[in-house]
């Protein structure tokens, strides 16, 4: 069996892979009630938000559900990106309404110094980024970001379907109004669903609104059935509500949400002391590293991929756009096995040699 260090679906250890592996029951049992009011209260807790949603569906659809229940196609959202899912961040918005897109290169992270001047000048109602720019393991400096967002009275939106729980979050703190994240990241577990978080004001903001223009994503709809009875409006990934559960159940065992930040801290210290004592280069800024993968220089990168693939069975990942042919990434997220990321870094050094 291989070994997968992909930045999302992850690695799944066999007690997450088993708790799938139940006598199915209907999506309005008490069973299933008891599972998802479990599900939507601890994510509130962990995340510090008002309320809390499941909706079955990729990290990509809770992105989508956020900018459907918050935007107006007659208002403007500013997105300040630093890659390829910073872009689909504003090319979805761009469905909904006038979206203000400002870029950096490739690699470099956004902190509020970069940031300012770009919120200053914007007339935008509603403010997005992404956490944890995936494409180039950048950790963008997003705390004081959303903090200043909010200051202006902005709408605030966080892609983190990469980040969280591998970067800390606390909603109120931050600033955040519409939060997202996918089961399939740092959480561990597989893919299949989106964690939604909201605010007071998130709340305020769509209930307020006489449309929504989506069915499936209309969050009074969820919230409605869920107030009344303690369901979703429509049949949920039932599977995999189960692996994350127990995804849950093992985060609170560890020592709960700040110890498994800690964890993804520590180990991503770890890993890029090791690459770059391989001689490889880090693609992102310095002070911008992501916690939960390691994105690296290589001249040869689809042939470093080949090498652990064939001979190790070792999967890592090219990076993105104008690094595909030399930039390579390494996931070190969820339910991680450490022994084994010391195996892959092992046959990571072994290829490098080689070539």
């Amino acid at each position: 069996m291989g070994l997968l260090f992909a930045p999302g679906p992850v690695y799944v250890p066999e007690e997450i892979m088993l708790a799938q592996v139940q006598e199915m029951y209907t999506h309005r049992s008490a069973l299933f009630k008891a599972l998802y009011t479990d599900l939507c209260t601890r994510s509130a807790k962990y995340l510090n938000a008002e309320e809390a949603y499941l909706l079955t569906g990729s990290g990509t659809l809770g992105i989508e559900a956020c900018i459907v229940n918050c935007c107006l196609p007659e208002e403007k959202m500013l997105v300040l990106s630093n890659g390829n899912f910073g872009d689909l961040l504003a090319e979805t918005a761009k469905v909904y309404t006038d979206v203000d897109n400002k870029s950096i290169p490739a690699g470099k992270g956004w902190d509020i110094k970069k940031a300012k001047e770009h919120i200053d000048a914007s007339d935008a109602t509603v403010f997005g980024m992404v956490y944890n720019e995936t494409g180039y393991g950048v950790r963008n400096h997003a705390k004081e970001i959303y903090q200043y967002a909010k200051k202006k009275g902005m709408l605030t939106i966080m892609d983190s379907v990469s980040a969280w729980p591998s970067l800390p979050m606390d909603m109120k703190e931050f600033g955040v109004d519409f939060f997202a994240t996918g089961c399939q990241k740092a959480i561990g577990a597989p893919p299949g669903a989106a964690i939604l978080g909201l605010s007071k004001e998130a709340i305020a903001r769509f209930e307020g609104r006489d449309k929504i223009p989506s069915h499936y994503c209309n969050l009074n709809r969820h919230r409605k059935v869920y107030k009344e009875k303690g369901q979703s409006p429509n049949t949920p990934a039932i599977t995999v509500f189960w692996a994350i559960q127990k995804c849950y159940d093992r985060m609170d065992k560890d020592g709960g949400v700040a110890a498994w930040v800690e964890k993804h801290r520590v180990v991503s210290e770890y890993v890029r002391g090791r690459i770059t004592g391989m001689g490889l280069e880090l693609l992102p800024e310095k002070g911008f590293e992501s916690w939960s993968l390691t994105a690296f220089k290589h001249s040869k990168a689809a042939d470093v991929k080949k090498a652990l693939l064939e001979k190790y069975g070792i999967t890592i990942v090219g990076c993105k756009a104008e690094y595909k042919d030399n930039g390579l990434r390494m996931a070190h997220m969820g339910l991680f096995d450490r022994k084994n990321i010391e195996i892959g870094l092992d046959a990571l050094e072994s290829v490098v040699k080689k070539l």
